[in-house]
């Protein structure tokens, strides 16, 4: 049962959004699609700023458990103040991510984004991701409510990046610093009703550093 107390924790249209990290157990509620901790950057915000200006085509991808992660991370990512400690919080997600799927091995993907990912609305074909934004634009998504899942993909030439979104639906988004799991089409007796969602605007000049965890 999701329910409101002194740390604000609560769910509106199956989304559950809390500062108390353990709001992302709640994810295996039959009535929740999406759970949101809610945190502050804080000291990460340095090292995030020094990563894009080091290596701004920076682009990481690996599968493995904690100690793999920490060390391929410790490899690639530049050098400066405070390296370690967002290598600590990486690894800690996936840590988290592990234990809440009870998962040998994540896959991990890191990059540094000067243009949209993926700019149309769609539902992940898997069955929940983890993802996080260090820097930019967070992650659209749509209630439940919003969606025409009719028209959530389209591709053709009369479709556009909102064909979905049904009329006066409100697109929200996902703050820097919120650690989202969300459930994809392939959950467990979810019925194709994955989280409707897709990349944010970024440019060179409005750059995102995003990281995404997935079941392997």
């Amino acid at each position: 049962m999701v329910y409101q107390d002194s740390l604000a924790r609560f769910s509106v249209m199956g989304v559950a959004k809390s500062p108390d990290q353990g709001v992302l157990a709640d994810i295996y509620q039959n009535g929740i699609a999406m759970a949101i901790w809610q945190r502050p950057l804080g000291e990460l915000a340095e090292y995030v700023a020094s990563l894009v200006t080091l290596t701004p085509q920076f682009s990481f991808q690996a599968q493995g458990d904690t100690e793999k992660t920490r060390a391929l991370l410790n490899r690639v990512l530049p050098d400066a103040a405070g390296k370690e400690t967002f290598i600590d919080d990486v690894v800690l997600l996936v840590d988290m991510f592990a234990c809440l799927f009870d998962l040998n091995e994540v896959g991990v993907r890191l990059n540094v984004l000067s243009r949209t990912m993926c700019p149309r609305f769609h539902v992940d074909k898997i069955p929940c991701r983890l993802v996080s934004t260090y820097l930019g634009n967070g992650s659209e998504w749509l209630h439940d409510a919003h969606v025409d899942r009719r028209f959530v993909g389209q591709i053709d030439r009369s479709a556009d990046h909102s064909s979905g979104l049904r009329k006066n639906g409100q697109i929200n988004r996902l703050k820097v610093g919120d650690v989202a799991v969300m459930k994809g089409d392939t959950w467990p007796a979810l019925e194709g009703r994955g989280v409707v969602h897709r990349s944010p605007a970024a440019n060179a000049d409005n750059m995102r550093v995003f990281l995404s965890l997935d079941m392997v």
